[in-house]
């Protein structure tokens, strides 16, 4: 666990070290908000070296008073918001990607991004539900959409001299089913809610692993599961309207014991910038000390992936890759997950 005096300093010295360049993808509620709200506080609480934000969702009157709290907050910083209605089609990804490479190059003479957090989502309640790509929309939303990002958003990402940060905000640690002979889970005798989660948890873990291999000394790569953080989804008419009575009733309940405070929630994301959670190193001698940075999801210290829980904590089911080849599987979530991107990108609907 780590405390959040610890987390605070870690933040306070986060902005201190140079001007920060973030993207908070589906940034325009919840978590990515309440990020994006802790980092402007650190810069005017510690006199931070600047800011400048990308904030990516649907909802404009919510980034607008967002923006507005922010600029409250800390008016020197800069903030960009940038409209994508359906965050679940790669092609709406890629033109959103490349608006954001075009904005920072015209806002900075050192383009780059220090710290990019995937929050996107969408209902728990789908059966499996196709999109014109071929994807299933609720698996491109957590993972398909989110792997896209960060391979699009590559360029800048490894010009950060942090190294960068890409946090992914979902549900690390829940590993149960995977269903390597269906990566896309089209048999719908596979597909609940439950085990497609599952199934995007080891996906995001080998498609990480195969990042950190590729840059190493260039990414930090973390999925976390953030704990329950009350905010504007859940009471959102997506829900079923017996789970919105049935939430409300609970609210004070869960509120008083089993919530995150919104502001921690966000100071914690925030500190995943930090370097107790180091990019995989490219000199294999180099090795860190348990003590002083988090261990990845390949059980050492520092390996550059990580899976956490909100506290900051290794939660990695490590007994649950030991059922299968782990470099084979890597080859194998990578090579679909690439094939995806190129037949959508090709302009052609992906069946595999």
């Amino acid at each position: 666990m780590v405390e959040l005096t610890e987390v605070h300093k870690a933040n306070a010295t986060l902005v201190q070290s140079q001007p920060l360049v973030a993207v908070f993808i589906g940034g325009t509620s919840g978590i990515g908000h309440q990020s994006l709200r802790a980092l402007a506080a650190a810069d005017a609480e510690h006199k931070g070296k600047g800011l400048r934000a990308y904030i990516v969702g649907r909802n404009a009157t919510a980034a607008e008073e967002i923006i507005a709290e922010c600029r409250g907050l800390y008016p020197q910083g800069q903030y960009h918001f940038l409209k994508i209605d359906d965050l679940s089609l790669i092609n709406n990804v890629d033109r959103v990607c490349a608006e954001i490479i075009q904005l920072e190059q015209k806002e900075s003479s050192d383009p780059r991004i220090d710290y990019l957090m995937m929050s996107q989502g969408g209902s728990i309640w789908l059966s499996r539900t196709e999109t014109e790509e071929g994807l299933d929309l609720t698996m491109s939303l957590m993972y398909y959409s989110r792997m896209r990002v960060i391979v699009q958003l590559l360029p800048l990402l490894l010009k950060s001299t942090l190294p960068a940060r890409v946090v992914s905000v979902y549900a690390a640690g829940f590993e149960a089913k995977f269903y390597p002979d269906d990566l896309s889970l089209r048999d719908l005798k596979l597909y609940t809610y439950s085990q497609a989660r599952s199934h995007m948890i080891y996906m995001h873990t080998l498609f990480m692993e195969t990042l950190a291999e590729k840059y190493p000394d260039k990414l930090a790569l973390t999925h976390i599961f953030p704990g329950l953080v009350i905010g504007p989804t859940f009471y959102s008419s997506e829900h079923p309207l017996w789970f919105r009575i049935m939430f409300r009733l609970l609210h004070p309940v869960l509120g008083k014991f089993i919530t995150v405070p919104r502001q921690e929630s966000g100071a914690r994301m925030m500190s995943l910038a930090s370097s107790r959670y180091p990019a995989r190193p490219s000199d294999p001698s180099k090795v860190y000390r348990e003590d002083s940075v988090a261990i990845g999801t390949d059980g050492k210290p520092g390996s550059g992936v990580y899976s956490l829980g909100w506290k900051g904590e290794n939660n990695l089911k490590l007994s649950a890759y030991e059922k299968f080849d782990k470099d084979e599987m890597r080859r194998k979530v990578w090579d679909h997950t690439v094939k995806a991107f190129e037949v959508i990108e090709a302009g052609d609907k992906f069946t595999e």
